[in-house]
């Protein structure tokens, strides 16, 4: 997803919005019993946030908004000891969390389905203006799950470990499309027809029903993985294509969706069969290959660090050495020196 720097707020602009319209009293929550609501701020766009807690240690929430300029927010996050499923109804958006498990550089599309691990960390996260976002996150503390009281060797190894407490390491995790048994529950949660306590308990088990078909999904993918994943030869030839293309377009990369749609292929498996032939993501290369290119581009001292930069995609200098100190170690004038 490139980016669109024009008019672009960070985080700096987007905090002083918060900040502005909190002391005007202008995005107060609203909370009735159990449930809460609050709008964004206009300044930077329109839609609201939904909270919904159901018992102690699960919650849900319902996002929908859309934001006039584009959002680039770098800031750090503290999870706690939560595992966070998500559902991407509309919209998409770029998610970066240096150091984490399988997919640090990602995006996030409509129809797609992730759970994820973050106790403490940095986010970088890039949405579009003038789109709709619309999503659905479940928060369910470790201990609850734990509170069922049963082994969990049937599962998949990262959610045993994880629940077990055997392993603390941040992930994300994409899973396979959101099937029509998850989609059914979700509209059932979007639509609930019940008021009071009966509403707190239907919901409940329409989250516990989700959990279970992520899990179940989660430990599918990875005996599919584990025992092979197979590819059509068109298919990987298509899949060489893709890696073709995002070499050749570093400074104007296509989007995912756009560049699966170049070789032929739907956007699951082109990201599957990508880190399958390739061990990486998608923007996992990009990088990669930006971060190559640019070091034989800095061994030519006639071009600008801020022309190195663009060469390569990216329209800031000092993101560009941010990205390049965390590759090499060094920043770009250090390394050409």
């Amino acid at each position: 997803m490139p980016l669109d720097t024009a008019r672009m707020i960070i985080q700096t602009e987007y905090d002083a919005f918060w900040e502005e319209a909190e002391e005007c009293g202008d995005v107060p929550w609203q909370w009735n019993d159990f449930e809460g609501r609050r709008s964004i701020p206009k300044q930077l766009g329109q839609g609201e946030v939904r909270v919904i807690n159901l018992h102690p240690g699960l919650s849900i929430s319902i996002n929908t908004y859309q934001y006039w300029r584009p959002l680039l927010l770098d800031y750090d996050c503290i999870g706690g000891d939560v595992l966070l499923s998500n559902f991407y109804l509309a919209g998409d958006r770029r998610i970066i969390n240096p150091g984490i498990q399988f997919e640090e550089d990602r995006s996030e599309t409509t129809g797609e389905t992730c759970l994820c691990y973050i106790k403490q960390g940095r986010s970088i996260e890039y949405f579009p203006a003038e789109q709709t976002l619309k999503s659905v996150g479940i928060r369910v503390d470790l201990e609850r799950l734990r509170s069922f009281g049963m082994s969990w060797d049937n599962t998949s190894s990262l959610l045993q470990l994880l629940i077990e407490g055997k392993s603390v390491t941040n992930f994300h995790q994409t899973l396979n499309q959101s099937t029509p048994a998850m989609q059914q529950a979700i509209q059932q949660i979007l639509n609930c027809p019940y008021q009071g306590v009966f509403k707190r308990i239907y919901l409940e088990s329409k989250v516990l029903e989700l959990l279970v078909l992520q899990f179940e999904q989660l430990q599918g993918q990875q005996k599919t993985s584990s025992t092979h994943l197979k590819f059509r030869t068109a298919d990987i030839e298509r899949l060489h294509l893709a890696k073709a293309i995002v070499q050749q377009e570093l400074e104007h990369p296509p989007t995912l969706i756009d560049l699966a749609r170049l070789v032929g292929l739907n956007d699951f498996k082109l990201k599957q069969g990508f880190r399958h032939l390739f061990g990486t993501t998608v923007f996992g290369y990009l990088h990669t290959c930006r971060m190559l290119q640019a070091q034989q581009l800095l061994s030519d001292r006639s071009l600008g660090i801020a022309e190195v930069a663009q060469r390569v995609g990216y329209t800031s200098p000092s993101r560009f050495c941010q990205a390049f100190k965390r590759h090499t170690g060094m920043t770009p004038r250090d390394f050409r020196r």
